[in-house]
């Protein structure tokens, strides 16, 4: 798995720049934990609390994740040097600043989706495109 900016589609690097940025102007510290993820990356996170050990932290399959076709990332904010989990009181605010300063940058914030796996941490751009048309051949610049 990568934690590299640089390897995602172009139009998304600079808006991981920009929110990295976004954050640091607010006194936040954010840290880019997860960019591209090849499918055997993702079956692997996939199994995790299906078929191995360990809590889900994915529904989607190999080819299914935005990170397969280098749009999302996952971020998580420090406090003294520490990461940041918790998504609730205090913590939950932090959470909400950073999700409101992606939007501001025209990222989709997996905070705000609804149902079994809301994802504070993950952010993702993808021109309007689905994942059919990424796996039609289809990519963003």
């Amino acid at each position: 798995m990568s934690r590299r900016v640089e390897d995602l589609a172009p139009a998304v690097q600079w808006r991981a720049h920009a929110l990295v940025k976004a954050a640091q102007d607010a006194g936040i510290d954010l840290l880019i934990t997860s960019t591209y993820r090849s499918n055997d990356e993702q079956a692997a996170l996939y199994a995790q609390g299906r078929t191995k050990p360990g809590l889900i932290v994915t529904n989607a399959r190999p080819g299914d994740s935005y990170h397969n076709w280098r749009c999302a990332f996952d971020v998580v904010p420090l406090k003294n040097g520490k990461p940041v989990w918790n998504t609730t009181g205090l913590d939950g605010d932090l959470w909400r600043k950073i999700g409101e300063m992606g939007e501001a940058i025209g990222l989709e914030w997996a905070g705000r989706w609804t149902g079994k796996l809301r994802e504070m941490a993950h952010f993702q751009y993808t021109g309007g495109l689905t994942l059919a048309d990424f796996k039609a051949g289809k990519g963003i610049a």
